[in-house]
């Protein structure tokens, strides 16, 4: 892959020890670009704090510049920064976008249907069995599966994706010259194999610590446009990723499981607090309007008693869901009216709310 001298500048600041995207930001913003504070370093001294300022001139020169695009090289790694028309627009977007991206692998970071599945990694026997068919068949419904190459649950996401010849891209909590945990580096690979990314916005040769999984799982839900939990404690990390996306105004859905498995307590949570309620993937793909179940065409619903405004309703549903803005002009009743339709709807059990204000069939 070839860069432009801007982007090499870029790459570089960006994965100097101790840079924060925030702090590159502000520093380019002050610099005017990268290359300016390779040139002119004591010019900019202000903007760095004391140890970043010595590991910027022990970098400028040792020339780690040629270095660090020495060995991607080597090890088959690309970068993608900001500036690049192959960064995904979706994580631009987010409060604290990575300014550049590292990756092995082919599958397109804007792909279609793009979906994260996390969860713990001491996954139990049932936890296990809903990661493995959720995953798979959103994988046979062509959802790009996000997740992070974890033990347990994000393991079993790329696994099961895979096993449907789906697209599948892991976000790592490290550098691309190794993966963690060491026992996935043929997952990882077979990843890369059948045509998805493993990707991370650490320098090539990081070691994984305590605070990089945290920022790793802000790009998981940035990447995605929905986030499934599948089990957790109320302190892991898929929590996090869930709050991530909750603040970016992701979709997030939750597998329940008993009250007395406490590695249901972090989705259990989760669905008090708001998120949607999977029972099925199909429950998935149908919010996300990305599929509809087998027969879901076919069922038929008794509806009791329907007065004419409510069996306009009744009728337009029939041929799947549809959102209240959707409702309201082919209706053409009011918005209070119709709002009111639907809620006794809701509330007799005839149709079901789904994420997006869709509404579908019971």
């Amino acid at each position: 892959m070839t860069y432009s001298e801007s982007e090499r500048y870029w790459i570089w600041l960006s994965q100097l020890k101790g840079m924060t995207p925030r702090r590159f930001y502000k520093i380019l913003a002050e610099a005017g670009d990268a290359e300016n504070v390779y040139r002119n370093p004591f010019e900019f001294k202000g903007l760095f704090d004391d140890k970043t300022f010595e590991g910027l001139k022990s970098s400028i020169s040792n020339g780690e510049i040629d270095t660090l695009f020495e060995g991607m090289e080597k090890n088959g790694v690309s970068a993608i920064t900001r500036l690049s028309d192959l960064y995904p627009e979706r994580l631009s977007h987010i409060s604290d976008p990575p300014a550049t991206l590292f990756v092995k692998g082919s599958t397109a970071l804007d792909a279609d249907k793009p979906f994260a599945v996390v969860g713990t990694r001491r996954v139990s026997y049932d936890g296990k069995k809903a990661a493995q068919e959720f995953t798979r068949v959103l994988g046979e419904n062509g959802v790009t599966v996000i997740s992070g190459l974890a033990r347990g649950v994000d393991t079993l996401a790329h696994t099961s994706c895979l096993d449907v010849s789906g697209r599948t891209i892991a976000v790592l909590g490290n550098g691309l010259d190794s993966v963690y945990p060491p026992e996935n580096e043929k997952l990882a690979q077979r990843i890369i194999d059948c045509g998805g990314s493993v990707i991370s916005e650490l320098r090539p040769d990081e070691s994984p610590a305590r605070w990089t999984f945290p920022a790793r799982n802000r790009i998981i839900a940035g990447l995605s446009e929905g986030v499934l939990v599948v089990e957790g404690d109320k302190k892991s990390g898929s929590l996090i990723t869930a709050q991530l996306a909750l603040e970016e105004g992701r979709d997030v859905f939750a597998i329940p499981g008993s009250i007395y498995n406490f590695m249901a307590e972090g989705p259990n949570s989760l669905i008090q607090n708001g998120a949607y309620m999977a029972l099925s993937p199909w429950d998935i793909l149908e919010a996300m309007r990305w599929g509809t179940r087998p027969g879901g065409e076919e069922k038929q619903v008794k509806a009791p008693e329907l007065d004419e405004n409510e069996k306009k309703i009744y009728d337009l549903l029939k041929n799947g869901a549809l959102s209240f803005d959707e409702l309201e002009n082919l209706t053409q009743f009011s918005t209070s009216s119709l709002n009111s339709c639907l809620t006794m709807l809701v509330l007799r059990s005839i149709i079901i709310k789904l994420p997006g204000n869709l509404y579908r069939l019971a």
